[in-house]
């Protein structure tokens, strides 16, 4: 009588501990887009502020991201930023509104 309830709580931590493995590998998956493309900032580009017109160049400096990158990084890496920099996390809203700016600027193109 206790055999099927002691099958069912061995299966069940089984299935529970795959499905806790398989979303670790995932987000370690997700993190490497991250570590691989880092922000090519100059130094004109830090002393010149931002431009009034936000350009796709300036864009993927904030990113972080090439030019040409897909919508899914630039998805990623948005939201990536948006949970480090949000201004309910202590964050700046300056820095929000450009990293939503940028967002949408590469969104376009």
């Amino acid at each position: 009588m206790a055999t099927p309830i002691i099958i069912g709580a061995t299966i069940a931590g089984i299935a529970y501990s795959s499905r806790f493995i398989l979303r670790v590998v995932q987000r370690a998956k997700s993190k490497q887009l991250f570590e691989v493309v880092t922000p090519q900032f100059t130094v004109e580009t830090i002393e010149d502020g931002f431009e009034h017109k936000m350009s796709v160049v300036e864009a993927a400096n904030i990113l972080g991201l090439k030019p040409d990158s897909t919508k899914d990084e630039v998805k990623i890496r948005h939201k990536l930023l948006m949970i480090k920099n949000h201004p309910d996390k202590g964050g700046s809203s300056y820095l929000a509104t450009k990293i939503n700016e940028a967002r949408s600027v590469l969104g376009k193109k």
